[in-house]
């Protein structure tokens, strides 16, 4: 799938640019992907890639991820995910002001995957985004307990299982 041919202009086409990231890095790998995040803070866009779990190892990982967005005072975020029912790719996109989503629709032949595995991008109406997606952006501030401060050093730091990435540099973020 080619990247949109401008630079995004909005966050709407933003959120499909992500959209379009991720299905050419599922055909660059020839594999399924981590679920990917650009998180948008006061001091710069972060990337995070996650293995996700399944069942309640899912909501505890998204309350993670929920506690650095609240920690780094996101503002908006954009989570781009493949899907098995329908197969496909899909991006959606919050901030305070907006909510979009987008999907393309993928065939799992022929092999390798191309671009031509993927169809058209489709937006969605904003029902499709699901409440524990949109939770995840923050409303309000609050003090983080050292505890919390710890566990995110440990899931998103450095040195952490899902480092967080300074989009613009490509440094792993110091949390």
């Amino acid at each position: 799938m080619d990247p949109l041919p401008h630079e995004p202009r909005n966050f709407r086409e933003l959120v499909e640019a992500d959209l379009r990231r991720a299905a050419r890095l599922i055909i660059k790998i020839q594999d399924e992907i981590d679920w990917q995040f650009r998180i948008a803070t006061p001091v710069g866009d972060l990337h995070l890639a996650v293995t996700m779990p399944g069942g309640a190892e899912r909501d505890v990982m998204l309350r993670r991820i929920a506690t650095l967005m609240q920690w780094k005072q996101a503002k908006a975020f954009i989570m781009a995910v493949e899907s098995a029912l329908p197969d496909g790719v899909y991006a959606a996109g919050l901030s305070q002001s907006e909510r979009c989503i987008c999907f393309a629709h993928f065939d799992h032949e022929p092999r390798p995957w191309t671009g031509r595995n993927f169809h058209r991008v489709k937006w969605l109406p904003e029902k499709h985004i699901e409440p524990v997606i949109t939770a995840l952006l923050p409303t309000s501030s609050r003090a983080m307990t050292p505890k919390e401060v710890s566990g995110l050093q440990e899931w998103f730091g450095c040195e952490g299982r899902f480092p967080a990435v300074q989009i613009e540099s490509g440094k792993l973020e110091k949390l």
